[in-house]
């Protein structure tokens, strides 16, 4: 019995989604990622950003993708975030398609993500 209960927690845990990787917090927005690997389709990136405050906030980020110490794709993210709102992956539109950078790259982990800026200002959003 024990054992068939075991077997059930592990097989759920390791159907469990993907989770998002955290950039930190600048200026009460909280910045993370993470990779969805369609079948048949090239990889996507999601960025899940949330205001954390009670203020409106345009976000100015950019994203560069590094394979073996090299940039080989920047993407750009220009949005308002509502007080406390969650832009969250594919859900929001907030997901890129990386060209260059391949899913066997992704997947083995050579690839690196980083948020080369980050500018984040009080505004009112439309």
């Amino acid at each position: 019995m024990k054992h068939g209960v075991l077997l059930a927690i592990f097989l759920l845990s390791s159907c469990a989604m993907p989770q998002y990787v955290s950039k930190g917090t600048q200026n009460g927005v909280e910045i993370a990622y993470r990779w969805n690997h369609p079948v048949g389709k090239p990889s996507e990136l999601w960025l899940r950003l949330k205001n954390t405050t009670e203020q409106d906030k345009h976000l100015d980020l950019g994203i560069d993708l590094y394979y073996q110490g090299r940039t080989l794709e920047m993407f750009e993210a220009d949005t308002c975030l509502r007080a406390g709102q969650l832009l969250n992956g594919k859900l929001n539109g907030i997901y890129f398609i990386p060209e260059r950078v391949t899913t066997a790259q992704i997947k083995d982990g050579s690839a690196e993500v980083e948020t080369t800026r980050t500018l984040i200002e009080p505004a009112s959003c439309p």
